[in-house]
């Protein structure tokens, strides 16, 4: 989801009247400038929408019916708390934080703990990163941590002074760190220490995509702000109509975002200039989810109960699907079909050209956090504490 509607429900200011709310990859690339796009069911999911661009999307196939092929409870890692952050997979183990403060290691093939760690006093409801033998993520305390991935302890911290909503992004030595106090922090990498500070008076929930040595940030300010990842400086600015906290997810030099208002945008990058503005005339209603994008189809869900899909050039509505729930779980392309949940516990496998449903799933809870793949493998969290694994029993994803 954008991460705003978690602020909403621990009654944080908003700074507008109605309600707004961040993973295979070489370990080399993810030191690097991060231009991984996933293409195989192999591929690891390092990051909130599992690559650099934030497509969202893997050229997987699935089978017909999605099949259950395990679950586990924070109750197993001795927590009472739910998920609302997407899990970050890497080497056969999915890690995710919950919101009662423990933080869960889990066998990616058999759905057993393999660790947790307890952190008092706090809670996550953002995405976690990995970058090598390590996670980066914030809580809503406002501290981010470096955790090792053998066990979870500490390798650094560092206090943001403000509640972290959005998973961080680790480009090169640097992790970018976006605050509920509307602040871009880059930390070392090594150590966490504070290179460089960008504010704005509204605040920041976006995961902070980079492309090009800029850094992106889709604002409560309801612009969308171009800052130099190096620097720290701001080199362009757009406005956007509207507030969002919604991930700007990037190809072929354009950002695709949505906001509250209920626009959907499309931003040509240099410079910063819209390219079209899409709105269900109909029933227009808020964008919290990030988009998954492809270069034919660009999928988001919405506040309206529905899934749209636009074409991704022209702007142009391919269809919508109704969802008879709010949807603030990201939706995820594998292969031809789109996977998504809704706030009232239902998954969704549709399909990308035809829109029809071909599988769905009553778990009950809520789906806030969005769904990871690795291994042929989908992995999602829901607010009662359940992490599901799907996939095909034998094989899991079949391969195109």
């Amino acid at each position: 989801m954008c991460h705003l509607a978690r602020a909403l429900a621990r009654n944080v200011p908003m700074p507008f009247s109605r309600s707004v709310v961040g993973t295979t990859m070489a370990n080399a690339c993810l030191l690097g400038v991060l231009l991984f796009t996933q293409s195989t069911s192999n591929a690891d999911w390092p990051v909130f929408r599992g690559d650099a661009n934030a497509s969202g999307a893997v050229t997987v196939k699935l089978p017909a019916e999605l099949e259950e092929l395990w679950t586990y409870s924070a109750k197993d890692g001795d927590s009472e708390g739910g998920f609302e952050g997407t899990a970050a997979i890497a080497n056969g183990i999915v890690y995710v934080g919950d919101f009662d403060g423990t933080f869960h290691a889990v066998d990616l093939k058999t759905g057993e703990k393999k660790w947790t760690k307890r952190f008092e006093d706090t809670g996550f409801l953002a995405a976690t990163t990995i970058a090598g033998k390590h996670l980066y993520l914030g809580d809503y305390n406002g501290i981010v941590r470096c955790l090792s991935t053998e066990d979870g302890s500490e390798v650094w911290q560092y206090d943001t002074k403000s509640e972290v909503n959005a998973a961080v992004n680790v480009h090169g030595e640097a992790v970018l760190v976006t605050t509920e106090g509307g602040s871009l922090l880059s930390l070392d990498k090594a150590t966490g220490d504070n290179r460089w500070e960008y504010t704005i008076d509204s605040p920041l929930r976006c995961w902070p995509t980079v492309v090009k040595n800029r850094v992106l940030l889709a604002g409560c300010d309801g612009v969308l702000h171009a800052v130099d990842v190096e620097k720290g400086k701001q080199l362009d600015t757009v406005s956007i109509e509207g507030p969002t906290g919604c991930t700007p997810a990037v190809m072929k030099g354009r950002a695709y975002f949505g906001t509250e208002d209920g626009n959907f945008f499309a931003v040509q990058l240099d410079p910063l200039e819209i390219a079209w503005k899409y709105r269900d005339t109909k029933r227009s209603s808020g964008v919290r989810t990030a988009a998954a994008l492809t270069k034919d189809i660009v999928v988001f869900g919405s506040q309206g109960k529905k899934v749209y899909a636009i074409n991704p050039e022209k702007g142009e509505p391919l269809w919508e699907f109704p969802t008879r729930s709010r949807v603030e779980s990201s939706p995820l392309i594998v292969g031809k079909f789109a996977f998504f949940g809704t706030v009232r516990g239902r998954l969704y496998l549709v399909d990308l050209k035809s829109s029809e449903e071909v599988w769905q799933l009553n778990t009950g809870g809520s789906f806030i956090a969005s769904p990871a793949v690795s291994d042929e493998r989908i992995v999602i969290g829901n607010t009662d504490g359940t992490l599901y694994c799907f996939g095909r029993a034998e094989t899991g994803i079949e391969i195109n």
